[in-house]
C-alpha cells in the first residue's frame, strides 16, 4: 500500500475535464517494483489523465489508451549481471555493497538514457503538468530540471532516512535507523551509538553516491543541468509503499494439502536457482522432513534431490498465495512488499534476509511477534525445521498476525485511491508547497536546539559559578573570623 509521506491533507477528486499530462519514470529493472505502481499508472490513465510512462515491464494493455509506455526491458540484462553478486556481499560489508550496487545502475542509467524514445523526450518540447519518479536512479532526475514541473518522489520499499529530511520530516536514528544497519528497533548500546555517531555521514555518503551519477546528467541532458543533490531537493511529495487467479491445478493442490502448506518466495530479485548450494542443500533436506505441502517459488528449469512434497514454479500469484485459507506460513527474504502482503492477508512469517532494508523489516516483524527470523549463512537444517515447526503450529504467531491484518484493512480507502487522491492533488495546485515542512527552513543548530541548550547550559555555569564564589568567599569569611578570634584567645 502506498503512504504519503509529507505533511499533507487532500480536498477532491478531480473529473475527466481536469485532465493532465503525466510522466511516469519508473527505471528500475525488477517486477517487485514495477508491480508497485503498474495500477497507479492504470488508474490514473481511466481516470482521463495522458500518462507517459518510462518502464522496464510495460503493461501492454490497449485498453488503456491514455497510457504510452518505453520499453526499458532491456536493463535487465545488466540488472541480474549485478543484483545476486551484491545481495550476498551486503551481508558483511553493507557500505561497499550499497555503493557497488548504484556503480552497477550506471551502466543501466545511461543506456536507459540513450534510448530513442527516451531521447526524443529530452530533446523535444513536450510539456508535462507533473512527474512521478522512482529514486533509486539518480540520473533520471535529470527531467525534473528539463520540464520544471511538480514532481512526486516514490519508493516500492522502505525510504532511506535523507529522503525523509527532504520532506521537513526526520526519522530518528534510534527508533528508526538506517536499514543499511540492518539494526531493529530495540538497539542495545552499542548500536545506537553508532546509529548516532553515523547520523551526520549519510548525508555526505548520499551525496557520495549522487555524485557518481552527475556526469550522465551532463552528458545527456546537458552541461548546464545542476547536481542531482540540487535536482532532488525540492519534491512536492514522497510516496513510499510500505490479483491474478490461481492456475486450476495449482488451486487443486493447495485445496487438497492436507496439513496445510507452506509458501516459499525471495522475492524477485533474490533468485532461489542462485542460492549457494550448501544453502539448497540445507532447505531440500529441511523440506523433505515437514508434514506440509511446499510451494516454491523456484526459478530454475531443474532441481535435483527435490521432494514429493515441495511444488516448484518460477512466478506464482503471490497474493492470491496468501488469502489462501490452507497457508501455514510464508517463509520470505523479507521485502517490504512481501510483509505487508502478508500482513494484509494476516499469515505470520519465516523471514531469510538477504540484503538492503530485508533485515530491520524481518527484525520488526519478529519484534510484533508475527514470525522469526534465521540467518541464510549460517542457518542449519534442524534450526530452519525448528522454526518453520514453530511459527506453523504455535498459534501466538498467526493470532498476532489476524490481530496486524485487522489494523491494517480498517482504512478508508485503498492504497492505489489514496496515492491517485495526492497525485490529482498536486496536479489541481500545480504543486504542493503550502504543505511544505516549516522544519526546512530552520537551521540546523535550531532543529537540535543547541542554541536554547547552550543559553540554559551557560546560565547554569553562571550560576554555578556565582554559588561557588559565593560559597567559597563566604568560607573565607569564616575561615578568617575564626583566625581572629584564635589570636584573640591567644
Amino acid at each position: 500500500m502506498f503512504a504519503c509521506v509529507a505533511v499533507i491533507s487532500f480536498a477532491v477528486l478531480l473529473g475527466v475535464g481536469d485532465s493532465a499530462k503525466i510522466l511516469g519514470v519508473v527505471p528500475t529493472p525488477s517486477i517487485s517494483h514495477q508491480v508497485v505502481f503498474q495500477p497507479f499508472f492504470r488508474e490514473l490513465s481511466l481516470r482521463g489523465h495522458e500518462v507517459t510512462a518510462l518502464t522496464t515491464d510495460p503493461m501492454r494493455d490497449p485498453k488503456l489508451s491514455n497510457l504510452t509506455e518505453i520499453d526499458l526491458h532491456f536493463s535487465y540484462r545488466i540488472w541480474n549481471e549485478h543484483i545476486m553478486k551484491n545481495a550476498l556481499k551486503f551481508k558483511t560489508n553493507p557500505i561497499g555493497a550499497t555503493i557497488d550496487f548504484y556503480k552497477s545502475t550506471i551502466d543501466i542509467q545511461d543506456e536507459q538514457l540513450r534510448h530513442p524514445s527516451v531521447q526524443a523526450l529530452i530533446r523535444g518540447e513536450e510539456k508535462f503538468d507533473l512527474i512521478i519518479i522512482e529514486s533509486i536512479m539518480p540520473a533520471l532526475f535529470g527531467f525534473v530540471h528539463k520540464f520544471k514541473c511538480p514532481y512526486i518522489m516514490m519508493f516500492s520499499q522502505e525510504a532511506p532516512s535523507d529522503y525523509y529530511k527532504l520532506m521537513g520530516n526526520p526519522t530518528h536514528p534510534i527508533l528508526y535507523p538506517d536499514a543499511i544497519f540492518q539494526y531493529d528497533q530495540q538497539l542495545p548500546f552499542p548500536q545506537r551509538l553508532l546509529a548516532v555517531l553515523t547520523m551526520p555521514l549519510f548525508p555526505l555518503f548520499a551525496r557520495y553516491i549522487f555524485s557518481m551519477h552527475d556526469h550522465l546528467v551532463q552528458n545527456h541532458f546537458g552541461d548546464d543541468y545542476p547536481s542531482i543533490v540540487e535536482l532532488m531537493s525540492k519534491p512536492d511529495m514522497l510516496f513510499v509503499h510500505t490479483d491474478q487467479i490461481f492456475h486450476k491445478e495449482l488451486k487443486n493442490k493447495l485445496d487438497n494439502a492436507e496439513h496445510g502448506f507452506v509458501y516459499f518466495s525471495l522475492g524477485s530479485n533474490v533468485k532461489s536457482k542462485d542460492l549457494p548450494p550448501e544453502l539448497l542443500d540445507t532447505i531440500l533436506s529441511t523440506f523433505a522432513e515437514l508434514p506440509y505441502t511446499i510451494l516454491w517459488k523456484f526459478e530454475g528449469a531443474h532441481l535435483d534431490g527435490l521432494s514429493d512434497n515441495v511444488i516448484t514454479s518460477p512466478w506464482l500469484p503471490q497474493q492470491d498465495v496468501l488469502r489462501h485459507p490452507n497457508i501455514k506460513l510464508f517463509i520470505t527474504q523479507g521485502g517490504l512488499q512481501s510483509l505487508e502482503e502478508a500482513m494484509y492477508s494476516g499469515v505470520p512469517i519465516l523471514g531469510v534476509p538477504f540484503y538492503g532494508d530485508q533485515t530491520g523489516n524481518v527484525k520488526r516483524m519478529e519484534i510484533g511477534g508475527t514470525g522469526l527470523i534465521v540467518d541464510y549463512a549460517t542457518v542449519t537444517k534442524d534450526e530452519f525445521k525448528a522454526k518453520i515447526l514453530e511459527v506453523a503450529q504455535n498459534t501466538r504467531f498467526r493470532n498476532k498476525a489476524k490481530e496486524l491484518a485487522a489494523l491494517a484493512q480498517d482504512q478508508p480507502m485503498t492504497g492505489l485511491e489514496r496515492a491517485v487522491w495526492w497525485t490529482e492533488y498536486v496536479i489541481r495546485h500545480k504543486g504542493a508547497s503550502h504543505l511544505r515542512s516549516p522544519l526546512l527552513d530552520v537551521p540546523w543548530y535550531q532543529y537540535l536546539l543547541l542554541d536554547v541548550l547552550a543559553v540554559i547550559a551557560s546560565v547554569m555555569v553562571i550560576v554555578g559559578l556565582l554559588v561557588f564564589y559565593i560559597v567559597r568567599w563566604f568560607i573565607g569569611l569564616l575561615t578568617c573570623r575564626r583566625k581572629k578570634n584564635e589570636k584573640k584567645i591567644q
